[in-house]
């Protein structure tokens, strides 16, 4: 029975099946070159970014589900299942374009973005996520004829068209790669017609998708190729598990000793932590196969397995725990949003590997329903949070929103910035909602605040809006006590200084804000202004030359989250001390001497 089960899974072998999948490819060739061409122009369909963006997702993924269901599943229910990850595809993008709209008419480039209507890389990256996903579970369920199928056939079925899918897209890369060297060879002899042609849209895009349809045709009638490929690569990564057990145990076993302070102030613990979590669970699997007798690992490895699905809870937990504490500080963003998808998936993950591990079976077999379980949620939480369900943007701008009308935040520290650039279009529609705010003792300055940051100037060339004074005013503040950061500073305008890809981020972008302190780092009783980005450990110091420009004219670094270096800048409580190498000067001529560091910034408690 089980030879039979996994015969299916095989496409007959034959020659009938290539010309078929190859005009596939050629259709889904040409209709993504007249969608993508019609965007680049703006024409056509492009001017009704609802119908475009949808068709483009589906002409983009859909396709290969036929191209690998030939023969696999009747025609009808391919048909059937093609048409409803088509259906999912098109809401997540219609969702994308209706929440984009907002943003577009402000001049903002959204982030992931080029300059033409396309759907944003993030969903089209999960788009097809959750189409592949999706297929899988599909594909193994009518290969059993079941809903729950076996799972080795889940295993077989994912494994070996994630396989396909990476080594087609090897085998378009090194086409091109092949096309390229041969257009440089006829440059060689002054003939440019195959580097013209490689740069049109009408042939560079149907030949990738006949080269990926033939690909997948190759990969799937020399089922050899996979099964050996497959071999090859779950090897190698189940004895990674062994390394990365032996890291995360010393990991845990030295929190105790550390406590978890260090943890937190990197900011960045929650992701890692997930990162971490979702690398066992790979590993886990690389190890546990099919879950077959026959595919059962080498003992030090099951033992491994058994520990890693141990730690599994508790690296989510404290992942969660660190999330938990920024969002009580400062409430939802997108990226916090995403974490708590990834987190909640997550726990699916780490209880049932513990009910794995806890079981009294050598082989940890409950890993399987596990999986199957938590494959069916990461495709419902993947849709709900690129479709108005669980929008990161929305979900967001409400947390921001009610943080600032509760009182949490006051009006004036609030990142209005936030609301009409990085949000969407529910940032701009609770923009427009606060111009009009009545309720509260701080209304009117809540109704001016977003009003200027509704009316400020458009995004430059590259999506970044350039922040004028009253911008400026508002994302520098100053950290020494009764000094504010000089009018002529603010006032300068930063996009005509010399060499201003060296400056801080926040005089070039709305959206970044920096700390500031006014110290006199000459000895002549003259204040310079010291300038740190997002409260990160590079600080920049600028100058003014009597009533020149401001200018930059030095960067040191000190440790990260280094409270000590910032009160003595506060407070004026450090010293000057000589430099290490003194400058030269000959002739006259002054020349300067850059040291190099020695070390990295140490914190001075």
């Amino acid at each position: 029975m089980q030879n039979n089960q996994q015969g299916t899974l095989r496409a007959a072998p034959g020659r009938d099946l290539f010309v078929p999948r190859l005009l596939i490819g050629i259709f889904q060739g040409l209709i993504l070159h007249l969608l993508t061409n019609a965007a680049h122009h703006r024409s056509g369909i492009a001017t009704i970014p609802l119908l475009l963006f949808p068709l483009l997702l589906v002409s983009l993924f859909i396709p290969s589900t036929f191209i690998v269901g030939l023969q696999r599943m009747r025609v009808a229910r391919l048909a059937m299942w093609a048409a409803a990850l088509a259906a999912i595809v098109a809401i997540l993008g219609s969702h994308d374009a209706w929440r984009s709209a907002g943003v577009e008419l402000a001049g903002m480039q959204p982030p992931g973005r080029t300059g033409v209507p396309l759907p944003s890389l993030a969903v089209t990256f999960y788009s097809g996520v959750i189409v592949f996903i999706g297929y899988c579970l599909v594909l193994a369920g009518e290969t059993a004829r079941s809903w729950f199928a076996p799972y080795d056939l889940y295993f077989e079925c994912s494994w070996k068209l994630g396989l396909q899918v990476c080594l087609s897209g090897l085998f378009v890369c090194a086409l091109f790669l092949v096309l390229w060297l041969g257009a440089a060879l006829f440059l060689l002899l002054k003939l440019d017609f195959l580097r013209q042609l490689l740069r049109e849209s009408w042939f560079n895009i149907p030949v990738s998708t006949m080269a990926f349809a033939s690909a997948l045709h190759i990969t799937d009638v020399r089922p050899d190729i996979i099964r050996g490929s497959r071999t090859l690569v779950l090897s190698l990564l189940s004895w990674l598990l062994l390394v990365l057990v032996v890291i995360v145990g010393g990991f845990l076993a030295t929190l105790p000793f550390t406590g978890l302070g260090l943890l937190w102030a990197t900011r960045s613990a929650t992701w890692i932590l997930l990162g971490v979590a979702a690398l066992k669970v790979v590993f886990i699997n690389a190890a546990f196969k099919s879950g077959l007798e026959s595919d059962q690992a080498p003992r030090v490895l099951r033992v491994c397995m058994r520990i890693s699905c141990l730690m599994l809870p508790v690296l989510v937990i404290l992942a969660t725990y660190a999330l938990a504490l920024r969002i009580g500080q400062y409430g939802l963003t997108p990226h916090r949003v995403l974490a708590c998808a990834g987190a909640f998936v997550a726990y699916f993950y780490a209880i049932g590997y513990t009910w794995a591990a806890v079981a009294r079976s050598d082989t940890l077999t409950r890993i399987a329903p596990v999986n199957v379980v938590t494959a069916w949620v990461s495709l419902a939480v993947l849709v709900a949070v690129f479709t108005p369900l669980a929008d990161p943007a929305r979900l967001s701008v409400a947390s921001q929103v009610d943080r600032l009308l509760a009182g949490r935040v006051a009006p004036d520290k609030f990142d209005y910035t936030f609301l009409r650039y990085r949000s969407a279009r529910y940032g701009m529609q609770a923009l427009a909602r606060l111009q009009g705010e009545t309720n509260g003792s701080n209304a009117a300055t809540v109704r001016e605040l977003s009003k200027q940051v509704a009316n400020q100037p458009t995004p430059g060339p590259l999506g970044v809006a350039r922040p004028d004074a009253a911008t400026l005013a508002r994302n520098i503040v100053s950290r020494t006590p009764g000094q504010s950061v000089p009018s002529s500073f603010l006032s300068m305008d930063w996009k005509q200084a010399t060499q201003n890809w060296m400056l801080p981020v926040c005089l070039n972008s709305v959206e970044v804000k920096c700390d500031a302190y006014l110290v006199d780092l000459t000895g002549e009783h003259k204040l310079q202004v010291v300038l740190f980005p997002n409260g990160g450990s590079a600080g920049f110091v600028f100058d003014q030359a009597g009533n020149a420009d401001w200018q930059l004219v030095g960067k040191f670094s000190i440790a990260p989250d280094c409270a000590a270096v910032r009160d003595a800048l506060a407070k004026g409580t450090f010293e000057l001390i000589e430099p290490r190498l003194r400058d030269i000067q000959v002739n006259g001529q002054r020349v300067e001497i850059e040291p190099t560091r020695t070390r990295s910034p140490v914190c001075a408690r």
